[in-house]
């Protein structure tokens, strides 16, 4: 061993043949001898374990990126006929590789269940992190150390309570969803809903959470509503593409500097609804005075607490 330092210090190297230079290069192999152990552990312990699960056949390096086509309605209809072969399988779980990260797609509602359902599967994979430029870390990507706090925040404001001072909101822009879908029973063709329930679900949530009437489904573009549908197709579609995962790569030749754009637009509008209700608060003589309030107004109330208790970076990104 001792020769072969030597010649790996002097040859190789280029490190002098002394005590010190044979110690630098035996550090080195070792640390190296490390890494590549930890390394092949880590990639026995995935392949192990993803081949317990069905699913095609990966080539190396690239997986399965090969066999999808990444639009992301495309791929959504992939994965649907995935779950097509699958149907009559006991276990209805399958495996895909997106170059070297392996993903496992669930479509039964009991193996649904187990993941959903788990209170020890809090920590996201690393895609969700996409979202965070937008939402920051808050509830749906937060991890257990902030997730449980922020979820006793927002708990109360949606208690059953509160949330039945809401009927009113619900029935009014439900109506106006009744009669869009009226429209397109009459004309007799088959239509994508998907779009149309979001407009619905966007007026409801806009008004019960934050106590401001957007009314998308009449009026559905501004600069707010463009932005969130241009961040959904930029993240459907880096989601799909591994070369983007990296952030300096998407923010040098992805959509990065688009999703500032739209993040920008996003932010001020949250920012300045919240601005309002503290400002509303103030002038009714505190937070204390408008809880009093036994209207739809509490929940709203509910979270200016928080804001005045100096959370209001928590709130921004619920």
């Amino acid at each position: 061993m001792y020769p072969v330092l030597r010649i790996v210090a002097a040859e190789v190297m280029g490190i002098p043949m002394t005590e010190m230079g044979l110690v630098a290069v035996a550090l080195v192999v070792a640390a190296f001898t490390w890494i590549t152990s930890f390394l092949y552990k880590k990639a026995k312990y995935i392949l192990d374990r993803m081949s317990l699960f069905q699913g095609p056949v990966a080539l190396p390096f690239i997986g399965n990126l090969h066999q999808f086509h990444f639009t992301p309605e495309e791929f959504f209809e992939q994965a649907q006929g995935l779950a097509y072969m699958l149907r009559k399988d006991k276990d209805r779980i399958t495996r895909v590789w997106f170059g070297p990260m392996p993903h496992v797609l669930i479509y039964g509602p009991e193996e649904c269940e187990a993941v959903l359902g788990s209170s020890k599967m809090l920590n996201k994979t690393m895609q969700y992190s996409f979202l965070s430029a937008w939402i920051g870390e808050g509830l749906l990507i937060s991890k257990p150390d902030k997730w449980r706090p922020r979820r006793k925040l927002l708990t109360p404001t949606f208690h059953y309570e509160i949330l039945k001072d809401f009927v009113e909101v619900y029935n009014r822009h439900g109506r106006t969803l009744l009669g869009k879908f009226l429209k397109l029973a009459d004309g007799g063709e088959y239509d994508d809903i998907f779009h149309t329930v979001t407009l619905c679900t966007l007026d409801v949530i806009c008004e019960a959470a934050l106590g401001i009437c957007l009314d998308v489904q009449k009026n559905p573009h501004s600069p707010y509503l463009d932005s969130v549908f241009k961040m959904k197709v930029i993240i459907q579609k880096r989601l799909v593409k591994p070369q983007y995962y990296p952030e300096f790569l998407f923010n040098l030749i992805g959509a990065g500097r688009e999703q500032a754009r739209c993040v920008k637009i996003l932010h001020e509008f949250t920012g300045n609804v919240i601005r309002a209700r503290k400002a509303k608060a103030d002038a009714a003589g505190g937070v204390e005075k408008l809880l009093a309030q036994e209207s739809a107004e509490v929940a709203h109330s509910l979270l200016m607490v928080n804001v005045v208790g100096g959370q209001r970076e928590p709130i921004c990104k619920e």
